[in-house]
C-alpha cells in the first residue's frame, strides 16, 4: 500500500484547516482537489494524497502531548513569549498609561468537544480539554485532555507542573479559585487572579462584606476603574473597586493575597437593565496592578473563550466535527489552535475570511508552513 510520512500527513491536515475544512473527509478531498499543486512542493509518490482513514490512522498514533508542546514552544519562540512583556491595554479601559513592567497574561479554562458526545453512553462522553493561553500574544500554550468527568481540577495541576511562569499572571475561572491552586501558582513564579463564587463562598461572602461598607480610605485606600462598551443594541457598564482590607484575614488559607475586588456589570438591552457583582482575588499587590490593569486583566481573562474556544466552534467547526475515535480529537483541536496561532499572528482581522483566502491560495498556505513564519506579516493578505 501508499506509505505517507506524519510529517507530509500532518502539513497537508494543517493546509486544510488553513482552508476552512472541518471534517477528515473534507479534509482529504480538499487535498485531492489541489493535488497537482502540492506534488510540486511536497514527497507524495507520483501525485497519490491520503484518503480520510490515513488522516484518522496518523492521528490517532502520533504523540499527541508533544504535537501540543512542539506548537505551543514554536509560537512561544516566534512571539517571544510567555517572558514577561507589556501588556497593551483595551482602548476602553485605558484612561491611563499603564505601569511598566506589566506581565504576560495567561488564562486557564476548560473545553469539551460537544461533537463528540454520543448519546447517553459514559463511555462516550465529550471529549475535555484544559489549556493555558497566552492572551498577551494569542495562542494556545499548553492544552491537554482531561480524563474523566470531573477531573479538570487535578488536570490543570498536571499541565502547568513542568512549567515556570517567570512572572506571568495567571487567570481562571470559579473551579480553579483552590488554595492548592494559587500556591502552585505561585510557586512556579507567577501571580494569580481568581473569581471568587459559591464553590469559595466564605471567600466570596468576605470580599462581598468588604464593599457593602462604608468606606474607610484612611485606614483602607481602595481604587476604581470603569468601562463602557457600546454596540448591536447593547450597552455594559462595568465598575471595579479595590481593597487590600482583607489581605491579613484571607492569608492563612490563601497565600500571598494582596487585593480584592468587586466588579459591578450593568448591562442595557432593548431598554432592559440589569446588575451583576463579579468579586476576585489577586496576589498582585497594588503597586504591581492598578484598577485599571486589573480590570483590564479580568476583561481579557474570557480571551480563552472568545478568541480561541468560540472561534475554533463556530468557524472552524470543531463541534460540528462528531469524529471521536481515539485520540484523533485532540490532535483536530491541537490544529485548530495551529490555525488561531498562524491567522492572529498575521493579523488577520477576520477568521472566516482568512480561511477563505488559503482555501483559494493553497500555495500561499503552504509558504507558511515551510518557510519561517517571522518572515510574513499582514501584507500577505494584500
Amino acid at each position: 500500500g501508499k506509505q505517507y510520512s506524519a510529517a507530509v500527513v500532518l502539513t497537508l491536515l494543517v493546509l486544510a484547516k488553513l482552508a476552512g475544512q472541518v471534517k477528515l473527509k473534507g479534509i482529504a478531498e480538499w487535498v485531492k482537489w489541489h493535488a497537482e499543486t502540492l506534488t510540486e512542493r511536497l514527497p507524495l509518490y507520483r501525485g497519490k494524497v491520503p484518503c480520510a482513514n490515513t488522516y484518522r490512522y496518523v492521528s490517532d498514533h502520533i504523540d499527541v502531548a508533544e504535537l501540543n508542546a512542539v506548537l505551543g514552544e514554536y509560537f512561544a519562540a516566534l512571539t517571544s513569549k510567555p517572558t514577561p512583556t507589556v501588556l497593551p491595554m483595551e482602548a476602553e479601559v485605558a484612561e491611563v498609561a499603564p505601569p511598566a513592567g506589566e506581565r504576560t497574561h495567561l488564562a486557564l479554562d476548560g473545553k469539551s468537544m460537544r461533537g463528540t458526545r454520543r448519546g447517553g453512553e459514559a463511555s462516550k462522553a465529550a471529549v475535555h480539554t484544559v489549556g493555558l493561553y497566552n492572551v498577551t500574544a494569542s495562542f494556545m500554550w499548553k492544552q491537554q485532555a482531561v480524563e474523566g468527568k470531573g477531573q479538570e481540577r487535578k488536570a490543570a495541576m498536571q499541565l502547568i507542573e513542568p512549567l515556570q511562569f517567570n512572572g506571568s499572571v495567571v487567570s481562571a475561572d470559579a473551579l480553579h479559585t483552590q488554595p492548592k491552586w494559587a500556591q502552585a501558582v505561585l510557586d512556579r513564579g507567577g501571580d494569580y487572579l481568581l473569581i471568587a463564587k459559591r464553590n469559595q463562598s466564605e471567600l466570596r461572602d468576605a470580599i462581598a462584606l468588604v464593599f457593602s461598607q462604608p468606606r474607610r480610605p484612611r485606614l483602607f485606600p481602595e481604587g476604581e476603574a470603569r468601562s463602557v462598551d457600546k454596540g448591536h443594541g447593547r450597552l455594559e457598564i462595568r465598575h471595579l473597586r479595590v481593597s487590600s482590607e482583607l489581605s491579613e484575614y484571607l492569608a492563612p488559607r490563601w497565600p500571598q493575597v494582596a487585593q480584592v475586588f468587586q466588579i459591578e456589570r450593568t448591562i442595557t438591552r432593548h431598554g432592559k437593565t440589569t446588575h451583576e457583582l463579579v468579586y476576585g482575588l489577586t496576589s498582585l499587590t497594588a503597586q504591581e496592578a492598578s484598577p485599571v490593569y486589573l480590570l483590564a486583566l479580568v476583561r481579557r481573562h474570557w480571551h480563552i473563550e472568545n478568541r480561541a474556544h468560540w472561534r475554533r466552534d463556530v468557524t472552524l467547526g470543531e463541534d460540528a466535527c462528531r469524529v471521536n475515535v481515539g485520540q484523533v480529537p485532540q490532535v483536530l483541536a491541537a490544529l485548530n489552535n495551529c490555525v488561531l496561532a498562524i491567522v492572529d499572528f498575521l493579523q488577520h482581522p477576520n477568521l472566516a475570511a482568512a480561511t477563505r483566502f488559503f482555501s483559494a491560495r493553497p500555495q500561499t498556505a503552504l509558504d507558511l508552513l515551510l518557510f519561517p513564519l517571522s518572515s510574513f506579516d499582514s501584507t500577505l493578505f494584500v
